[in-house]
This record gives structure tokens, sequence and C-alpha cells, in this order.
């Protein structure tokens, strides 16, 4: 059976073409899929509302993870529609991946041997410990309101579908501004909506927006330079291999080629976003998720 998961409002009727990324993660560009520019006479600049991302570095077995979770997700609760979010599972949570490994030091300086959780990244540029900002009070709506005041120019959109264990995503981007950076990264992550399998020693008792899987892998793939009025689509299809392994841990951390650790294929979400890959700035995100 077929899922479909969308959000309103598609960019992606002018699709121009895609990329698949098989389950080995390799990627095959289609012809014309380079972005276009709308040369008509309208003015082509606009603001864009921004998407605020979220990126929550957590574990099952990490005490002040509990904490960390639920006081994010109560300033989210505050501003629906305005966020994206994804949990990288790490420490020694039984979902940890290289993946996810991966995104926690892309954040710490070169040479880095060691990281700590739990954190988090707002749009890239604002790490922070989420219990011992602003003196110990936590990540607050104060916080999320002042991010949320950057200005952007840049609408993205996402689409999938699920059938078995075949993901088919579509993601759409117009950018209203100039982004003339040339180390620009589109990222998409797969996401699991809850999981329950991998509950530790913390308390916590679920898991939400945990990824699965990043295409091709956890440094995304590059976009070129944006001015205003280009448009371009994406299009990826991953299949996630073999049966679900309940023995991961950080010692034998799934292996993708294989095997997987999805719980519910009716529960995958997507997650995109645009990201400056040396300055780590993200310039917008959007997700497709189940409602």
């Amino acid at each position: 059976m077929e899922r479909s998961r969308f959000v309103t409002g598609l960019l992606l009727a002018f699709s121009l073409g895609g990329l698949a990324c098989t389950a080995g993660g390799s990627e095959t560009p289609d012809a014309g899929s380079a972005p276009v520019a709308d040369t008509g006479p309208e003015d082509l600049s606009f603001d864009a509302p921004r998407v605020l991302l979220h990126e929550a570095f957590s574990g099952s077995n990490c005490g002040p993870c509990l904490e960390a979770d639920a006081n994010l997700q109560a300033v989210l609760d505050q501003r629906p529609g305005q966020y994206t979010l994804i949990h990288y599972q790490v420490g020694s949570d039984p979902y940890m991946s290289h993946e996810s490994v991966a995104r926690r030091f892309y954040y710490l300086p070169e040479g880095a041997q060691s990281y700590g959780i739990p954190y988090l990244h707002v749009d890239g540029v604002n790490g922070m410990h989420p219990n011992e900002v602003n003196n110990d009070q936590g990540y607050l709506l104060d916080n999320f309101d002042q991010f949320l005041q950057a200005p952007c120019h840049l609408r993205l959109e996402s689409q999938h579908t699920v059938s078995g264990q075949t993901v088919e995503i579509q993601v759409g981007l117009e950018a209203g501004g100039d982004y003339l950076s040339e180390d620009l990264v589109l990222h998409v992550a797969i996401l699991e909506g809850v999981t329950v399998n991998n509950v530790g020693t913390n308390g916590q008792t679920e898991f939400h927006h945990v990824m699965k899987k990043m295409l091709p892998n956890a440094d995304g793939r590059p976009l070129p330079p944006l001015v205003t009025g280009d448009r371009m689509g994406r299009n990826y299809s991953y299949t996630f291999q073999g049966d679900y392994n309940p023995d991961t841990s950080r010692q034998n951390m799934v292996n993708h080629a294989t095997e997987h650790t999805v719980e519910d294929f009716d529960d995958l979400e997507v997650l995109v976003w645009v990201q400056d890959r040396v300055t780590k700035q993200v310039h917008q995100s959007a997700w497709s998720v189940v409602e």
C-alpha cells in the first residue's frame, strides 16, 4: 500500500528533474536538474517565513536528556508551524548511527575527539546546552522568537510517499533573494515519528522525530549558488534494506546495506534543509510529517 505525506502549498509543480538515491547512497542526476531563473518582468524577490530547524542531540541513557527534550518540546508547542525538529540519537542509544555521530562532530571544532549531550543547534549557528543556557533556565521561547527574526528569502517544501520499505521524496525550492555561497548543501533526512524500542535508563518512554537515514549521507548534496528567481526540484528514492535489527548498539551500529531500525514504516517523515557547509548557517527548513 502506498501512503502519501505532504505539506500544503507545494512548489513541486516546477520540479525540473531529480536524482535517485539508492540504498547504497549513490545519486544519479537527471538532465535538467540545474536551477532555472524565471526571466519574467515581475519582481522575483520575496520574504519567506523562516522555519527554524532544531537539531537535538540526545540519547536514551543520558540523564539530562530527559529534561532537555521535555523543555524543548514545551517551547516548540507554543510555535506550531514555525519549526522543524530532528533528534539524532547518540551517546549509547541503540539507535545511534554513523550519520548521527557525524552530525554531532560537524558542529565541533576540527580535531575534536569526543562530544557531550544533550546539545541543541537552532538553524545551525545557534548552538547551546539546552538545559544550561540562560543561566540554567534552559532554551526559552524568547530564544526561539529571536532566532526567528533572521531574514529569509527561500521557500522550501517537501512531499513523500512510502510503499513497503521504499520512500519516494520530492523537494521544491524557490529563491526570493541571492544566496551566492559556493558551499550550499541540501540535506534530506528520513525520520521516524515515534520510537519506543530504544528505551534506556533515563526515564524516557518514547522518542520523537528520530533520524533513521540521511540522503545520500550526513554530508548532503551540494547546491549551486542561488540567485533571485531560481527554482529547483529534486527527487529522491530510498529503500531500507533487510529486516529490523533489534540488537543495534554503540558497538554494533546499524548497517544500512543489510538492515534497518525502522519500527513502523507507516510513521516515516521527511525533513529537508538548505545549509551553508562552511558557515553552518541554515537558510530554510521544511518537512512532510505524519499528522
